[in-house]
C-alpha cells in the first residue's frame, strides 16, 4: 500500500472540511427554507383569512314610497308658499293665494288654494286641513295612477277629470265636473248630493244612509258632474271626533293584519287565494283612508303627542301588515 504524503493528507483533510461546509450549509438554509415556508403558508392563511371574513356592513336608510309618500315638490306658486318651501310639512295658504304641486315620479299635479293649511307631499295622500285641493285633466293621469286627497271629513281619489275637495273643521265639499271619483265617508259624516252651483241639496235620488257606528265605511263611486256636502255630527276637531277616527284608523290597520294573516297561512275560509288578495288589496286601500283622516283630525287638535304616537303606531301597522302576537 502506499503511503500518504504529507500534502495528501491535507488535500484530504480540506475536501472533508469543505464537504461538511456544504452539508451544514445545505441543512441550514433547509431549516432557513422551512421558516419561509411557514411564514409563507402564515401569510397566506392570514391574507386568505382576510378576504373571507365577513366585512364592516354600511346601514343604508332608504325612504320608500310606502313609508314617505312619493316625492313630490312645489312647481308653481301665486302669493303661497315658495318653491323651496317643505312641502311634507303643513303649510299655510292665504287667502286668494295657491300653489302647484308635483309628484315626481308620476308627473301628477295638484294645486292647493287658499286660505288654508295643507300637507302635500307628506305622504301618499294629500292632507287637506283647511282650504282646497284641485286636480286637474292631464296631468299625469295613467291606468292604476291616482290622486288621493283627505279632509277631516273624508277621502276622494280619482285616476282622471277635473275635481276639488274643500276641507274644513266641521264640513267639506267635493265637486267633480269631469270623469269618476271615489269617497269615502267615515262613520261620524254625512254626505248629501247637491247642486253643482252650491245650492239647496238635490231631492232625488237620496243618499245612502250614513253608518252605523263601529261599522266599516266603504267607498262611494260619483260619476259625471257632481257636487256633495260632508257634513260632521259636530265639529271634526274636538277630542271625541279625533278619538274616532283613531279607533276606525286602528280597526282598519287590524284588518289588514288579519288579511295578511290569511294570506301567509292560506287560510281562504272557503275562498280561493285571489278572493284573499282582492280582501288584502281593499282593507288596505280602506287602513290608508281611515288613518288619512285621522291624521288630519289630529293636526286639527293640534297634533298633541298621544294622538300622534296612536296615529303612527296605526299606520306602521298597515303599511307593513304586522300583527300583534
Amino acid at each position: 500500500m502506499r503511503r500518504r504524503s504529507g500534502g495528501d493528507e491535507a488535500r484530504v483533510r480540506a475536501r472533508a472540511t469543505i464537504a461538511f461546509l456544504v452539508i451544514a450549509g445545505a441543512g441550514a438554509g433547509a431549516c432557513e427554507g422551512k421558516k419561509e415556508a411557514a411564514s409563507a403558508a402564515e401569510a397566506g392563511a392570514s391574507a386568505e383569512a382576510g378576504t373571507t371574513a365577513p366585512r364592516p356592513t354600511t346601514t343604508t336608510t332608504t325612504t320608500t314610497t310606502a313609508d314617505a309618500g312619493p316625492a313630490c315638490k312645489i312647481m308653481a306658486s301665486e302669493g303661497g308658499p315658495v318653491a323651496t318651501a317643505d312641502a311634507t310639512a303643513w303649510l299655510d295658504v292665504a287667502a286668494k293665494a295657491s300653489f302647484t304641486v308635483r309628484t315626481l315620479e308620476s308627473g301628477r299635479e295638484l294645486r292647493f288654494e287658499g286660505p288654508g293649511r295643507v300637507r302635500a307631499c307628506g305622504d301618499d295622500v294629500a292632507l287637506v286641513a283647511d282650504g282646497s285641493a284641485v286636480g286637474l285633466p292631464g296631468s299625469g293621469e295613467a291606468p292604476g295612477a291616482e290622486q288621493w286627497v283627505a279632509t277631516a271629513c273624508g277621502v276622494a281619489r280619482w285616476a282622471s277629470g277635473v275635481h276639488r275637495f274643500a276641507g274644513g273643521r266641521d264640513a267639506c265639499k267635493l265637486q267633480s265636473s269631469l270623469g269618476a271619483t271615489h269617497i269615502y265617508v267615515p262613520d261620524d259624516v254625512t254626505a248629501d248630493e247637491v247642486a253643482v252651483d252650491g245650492g239647496a241639496p238635490l231631492p232625488a235620488p237620496a243618499p245612502a244612509a250614513p253608518s252605523d257606528a263601529g261599522t266599516t265605511p266603504t267607498w262611494r263611486r260619483i260619476d259625471a258632474k257632481t257636487a256633495f256636502r260632508l257634513q260632521g255630527r259636530g265639529a271634526l276637531d274636538t277630542p271625541a271626533a279625533v278619538k274616532n277616527a283613531l279607533v276606525a284608523c286602528e280597526r282598519a290597520a287590524q284588518a289588514v293584519a288579519a288579511a295578511a294573516l290569511k294570506m301567509s297561512s292560506h287560510d281562504a275560509g272557503g275562498g280561493s287565494l285571489g278572493e284573499l288578495a282582492a280582501e288584502s288589496v281593499a282593507s288596505r286601500g280602506l287602513a290608508r283612508a281611515a288613518c288619512a283622516v285621522a291624521a288630519v283630525r289630529v293636526a286639527l287638535a293640534g297634533s298633541k303627542p298621544a294622538d300622534q304616537t296612536r296615529l303612527e303606531a296605526a299606520n306602521s301597522r298597515w303599511r307593513s301588515g304586522a300583527r300583534d302576537r
